[in-house]
């Protein structure tokens, strides 16, 4: 909240620059709580824990690799506790880097590739 405040007008440009830019997928009323801007982070496997939707991913820059890996048939924390033990083969790979919003499940698992850039 603090950065949002101390940020108003590049808040107001990415909220825009999503409302300009809205995945097909997803209805145009759908409410979203937070955006997340990462930069030279190249997450760990995890699984959202507080999401109460669908997540979006979008990556900016010059850079290569960085794509998301993601299960999205990742049967959750109470079958599947460590996210670990997640078979690499039933992941599938997202590329944020093209023109369109990607849209999945955050409470599934996922992690960012390595990257140069």
């Amino acid at each position: 909240a603090r950065a949002t405040r101390e940020h108003r007008a590049f808040t107001c440009l990415l909220v825009r620059w999503l409302e300009d830019n809205w995945p097909p997928e997803l209805p145009r009323d759908w409410p979203f709580t937070s955006i997340s801007v990462n930069c030279d982070y190249a997450a760990k496997r995890h699984r959202d824990r507080r999401n109460a939707g669908p997540s979006l991913w979008k990556c900016f820059g010059d850079f290569t690799g960085g794509q998301l890996r993601y299960w999205p048939r990742d049967p959750g924390p109470r079958k599947l506790k460590d996210v670990c033990a997640l078979r690499e083969t039933d992941a599938v790979l997202l590329d944020g880097t093209g023109e369109r919003v990607l849209v999945f499940d955050g409470k599934c698992a996922h992690a960012v590739e390595p990257f140069e850039g």
